[in-house]
């Protein structure tokens, strides 16, 4: 059998950055959002393609692997809410002006705590973990939820018709509002599957030292955290240094 990679069923976002020229603020945000989205992206179709194959002994780390996918889109979207929309807002005096944004959230909101509760419940042992279940859970609300990812993308650059004036710091309000997830993630639990999904390779190497965090965090959370739950992380769609690999359990 072919290798498989979690490039698929749901695509991947080029970041606007690396097809222009001479990328603008709004540009570097909105590919820095790709990133994020894009690790994402990988996750859940590590998750959707993994899930009909994983045996019996790696069931409750592959239930971690799933946990952990989640945290990530949940603290992102939360992040979103309560510090980036309300700098939107604000830097363009109109308000609901990411109203769209918010309504994308809650579109895809019962699937994904569906997936949530469904995987707590198989940790618990209240139910028995059924990979068609998964699949099933992820093809009510998957496609939902990536249109809302690839969709913000241009969202962020539509931006540009207030001037950079107003948004001269917009690149802050990202950047802390990614420290601030990070550090809900946590360098454990949940920064190696970040980085797990991550290709450093992705767009000729362009995104090969992002994210933008201290070398510090880069060093611990791929030698050494990494190794608390590498048994979950062995389904993540990167080796801990970046590199795209062909997926564990298929």
């Amino acid at each position: 059998m072919a290798p498989v990679y979690a490039d698929h069923p749901f695509a991947l976002i080029l970041t606007p950055a690396h097809q222009e020229d001479d990328p603008d603020i709004f540009s570097n945000v909105a590919s820095e959002m790709a990133l994020v989205h894009n690790m994402i992206i990988r996750g859940l179709n590590s998750i959707y393609l993994q899930a009909p194959h994983v045996q019996s002994k790696d069931i409750s780390s592959f239930q971690r692997y799933c946990m952990a996918w989640y945290d990530l889109l949940h603290v992102h979207h939360s992040g979103e809410e309560s510090q980036f929309f309300p700098y939107v807002e604000t830097a363009t005096g109109k308000k609901g002006i990411m109203e769209k944004n918010i309504q994308q959230h809650e579109a895809f909101h019962e699937g994904l705590e569906t997936f949530k509760s469904y995987i707590q419940e198989c940790i618990s042992g209240k139910v028995k973990f059924d990979s068609a279940k998964i699949i099933t859970i992820i093809d009510e609300f998957g496609e939902t939820l990536t249109q809302h990812l690839r969709e913000e993308i241009p969202t962020i650059l539509g931006l540009r018709e207030y001037g950079e004036d107003k948004f001269s710091t917009i690149k802050q309000v990202f950047d802390a509002e990614g420290e601030d997830s990070m550090k809900k993630l946590g360098l454990v639990a949940g920064l190696p599957f970040c980085f797990g999904n991550h290709d450093v390779n992705y767009e000729d190497g362009k995104w090969a030292k992002w994210p933008p965090a201290p070398m510090a965090v880069h060093l611990l959370s791929r030698h050494v955290t990494f190794w608390a739950h590498r048994d979950a992380w062995k389904f993540c769609a990167c080796d801990r240094l970046g590199q795209m690999r062909p997926l564990y359990a298929v």
